[in-house]
């Protein structure tokens, strides 16, 4: 690893104390959120009626709302992702989540819980970090992968809650295999990860149990006409969209140039993108501050809303050589564009700039947040 210079130590150490006053969530920033979002995916539904005939006979109307719909259930659902740094902070929020969002899209928050990892220095890119593509899968065979997953998924979370859950009342050797096997949320959708702890259980079973009730209800309901098979299509087609934008946010999540062993928080930011340009496009590409995946990396319990004043005091603070410089890119499509175009043996790039002699302009520290 690189040495850390004098002066980098010395601007790291005033980031903690800079930012120190933005890890707080602003509860009525998220409640109002979540709150537009579902009803703009309520109002984009209804919109892109009747489904399929008003998609299939090219309306303008039909289009744009099923598109609606799905941009705005695209950032619903990452609040999923805030939930994994901020629930103990937001009473009753993470209810209302998997209420609304969480369990009609089958990825309650439990999936999620183990997010932290993929920050922890002993996890981020190595084989058990289920957040971070392999090296075959870092290019065209990647993205073919991703995005067929897209079609699947839905029917593999169907499956996960509606067989596996029942089926594991009757068998503790099954129940074990699901917490440890089915019970992550992947890159490529239900991953391994550790065994909930003993706190955690009750509130996975009870998740657990919501996702395979409503899936209960939505075939009682399509059985007996009551909901319209059109509909579970059009719910289908949202979702299939809004992996699709997932898919494509995963491409320019990371640069994906490490290989496993412990990885520092400097290297994990490093590793990840700030996109500051192209604005309106790139905040509904990359929602709640994945724009800033860098920052995020940084200073992980900085809530969402506060993401651009942090980014504005620590890129104001570091010399423009700074690794923290280094993870800006122009464009989120660019980068998109370098993973598609990616070759599987290609070596990886410098990511920070050189200083004089050479040196890149790494820091081997770890702020604490």
């Amino acid at each position: 690893m690189t040495s850390t210079s004098f002066e980098d130590r010395a601007a790291l150490a005033k980031l903690v104390p800079l930012v120190r006053d933005l890890n707080r969530p602003r509860a009525l920033i998220y409640w109002t959120d979540l709150l537009a979002s579902v009803l703009v995916v309520g109002a984009g539904l209804f919109l892109s009626r009747p489904f399929p005939e008003a998609i299939l006979a090219g309306s303008p109307t039909a289009i744009a709302g099923l598109l609606i719909a799905a941009f705005a259930l695209y950032r619903a659902s990452y609040f999923n992702h805030e939930l994994a740094h901020q629930s103990h902070r937001l009473p009753g929020f993470a209810i209302a989540w998997n209420v609304l969002v969480g369990i009609p899209l089958l990825i309650p928050s439990f999936l999620y819980s183990h997010h932290r990892h993929h920050h922890s220095a002993q996890g981020f890119a190595t084989e058990t970090d289920i957040e971070y593509l392999a090296p075959a899968l870092r290019g065209p065979r990647g993205v073919l992968v991703l995005l067929v997953a897209c079609f699947g998924l839905p029917i593999a979370y169907a499956g996960r809650f509606l067989l596996l859950v029942p089926l594991a009342t009757f068998s503790p050797r099954l129940r074990a295999w699901i917490d440890v096997r089915v019970s992550g949320l992947g890159l490529l959708g239900l991953s391994g990860r550790a065994p909930p702890e003993p706190e955690e259980i009750r509130s996975w079973r009870l998740q657990e149990l919501a996702c395979c009730g409503y899936l209960v209800v939505m075939l009682a309901l399509l059985a007996t006409a009551i909901l319209p098979f059109t509909s579970v299509l059009q719910f289908y087609c949202v979702t299939v969209v809004l992996l699709v934008l997932h898919a494509i946010r995963i491409m320019a999540g990371h640069r994906y140039e490490l290989e496993s062993g412990p990885r520092n928080r400097i290297e994990q930011v490093i590793d990840s993108y700030n996109f500051t340009r192209n604005r309106p496009v790139t905040w509904l590409m990359a929602p709640l501050g994945f724009h800033l995946h860098a920052l995020h990396h940084l200073f992980p319990s900085i809530p969402y809303h506060n993401m651009p004043e942090a980014h504005r005091r620590i890129n104001a603070a570091l010399p423009a050589n700074s690794f923290y410089h280094a993870t800006e890119s122009p464009s989120y499509f660019r980068e998109v564009w370098r993973f598609i175009t990616r070759r599987p043996d290609a070596p990886p790039s410098q990511a920070a700039p050189a200083r004089e002699g050479g040196e890149p302009a790494l820091a081997s520290v770890t702020p604490r947040d």
